[in-house]
């Protein structure tokens, strides 16, 4: 995934202004040209308006990380959603930024209807979101990438074009109706992942079973993807999420929420930032690079010379 143009939105909140440093690092680091877009109310009464503030964002950030091209977006139509007001400035972006703090700070509706408008922009966007849930104090290190649902290899290609000095580690969920530890490592091994980049460091593979909490929780709770997936993430410390989107209908997401929402709240939220690739984004085509094997995690080294 090759960035060109980066768009991110802020409501000026904290968690907001996080997604915008965030948006600025990768700019910067990809030469790509960077839009701010306005996605709160327009009628608090502020000393600055929001134009204003915007604007003035703006030269912050090209100032701070030496971007030749930052833009602040004219303010959305009056009464415009969140979600609206991003795919109305979206265009031609390779990535929307938004800050993922869907935690319940309160007690109100806010933080539903800002899970309802994510969901409602996955469903509709034709390019990645990430999710910024911490403060973006240095590129990623340590992207876990999920494996679900990714079987062209467009969500590690996303991920490894995202930050292509990280580490990329494909993650196998164990899946219900009783797979074992050595129908999870066949399977592993039977479809390696496909290099993304030229630039990687490491690549490798792992599953449920690498965590000693995931394997307990497959023996007394079943296997529930999404949480194992979060486990991972704390064990392993990934500091980026990827996995792809597949929308489902609004009631299903109100009766059982989906792996999004449980990614951003609750007991399986992930303490990192999380990389969205909806079922509709495109992924440029990855880098020529010379052919090499698959890696391995170590309980998989471990299983297969045992064997």
């Amino acid at each position: 995934m090759r960035l060109q143009h980066i768009l991110a939105a802020t409501d000026f909140s904290r968690p907001a202004e996080q997604a915008l440093d965030r948006a600025a690092l990768l700019a910067a680091e990809h030469g790509a040209a960077l839009e701010l877009v306005f996605v709160g109310d327009q009628g608090r009464g502020q000393p600055t308006g929001p134009a204003e503030r915007l604007a003035q964002r703006a030269r912050q950030l090209a100032r701070r990380h030496r971007l030749p091209h930052v833009q602040a977006l004219p303010l959305p139509a009056a009464g415009a959603g969140r979600a609206r007001a991003v795919l109305d400035a979206a265009g031609q972006a390779d990535l929307v930024v938004l800050d993922g703090d869907a935690r319940a700070a309160d007690r109100g509706l806010r933080p539903f209807r800002q899970l309802m408008a994510l969901l409602q922009l996955l469903r509709a966007a034709r390019c990645p979101v990430l999710l910024v849930r911490r403060p973006a104090e240095r590129p990623y290190a340590h992207v876990l990438v999920d494996a679900r649902h990714d079987a062209g290899g467009a969500l590690l290609r996303c991920a490894g074009g995202l930050q292509p000095r990280a580490a990329l580690e494909l993650f196998h969920a164990a899946q219900p109706r009783g797979l074992r530890c050595r129908a999870a490592f066949e399977r592993a091994l039977r479809h390696p992942p496909a290099v993304p980049h030229a630039a990687l460091r490491e690549l490798y593979v792992s599953d449920a079973f690498d965590a000693r909490r995931n394997r307990v929780d497959l023996a007394l709770r079943g296997a529930d993807a999404v949480r194992q997936l979060a486990v991972q993430q704390h064990s392993v410390a990934a500091d980026l999420v990827a996995l792809a989107h597949r929308p489902r209908h609004p009631l299903l997401e109100g009766l059982r929420p989906g792996a999004v929402p449980r990614l951003l709240t609750g007991e399986a939220a992930v303490a990192c930032d999380v990389l969205v690739l909806p079922s509709a984004g495109r992924v440029g085509r990855p880098a020529p690079v010379p052919a090499r094997g698959p890696a391995q995690s170590a309980v998989a080294r471990r299983w297969t010379q045992a064997t």
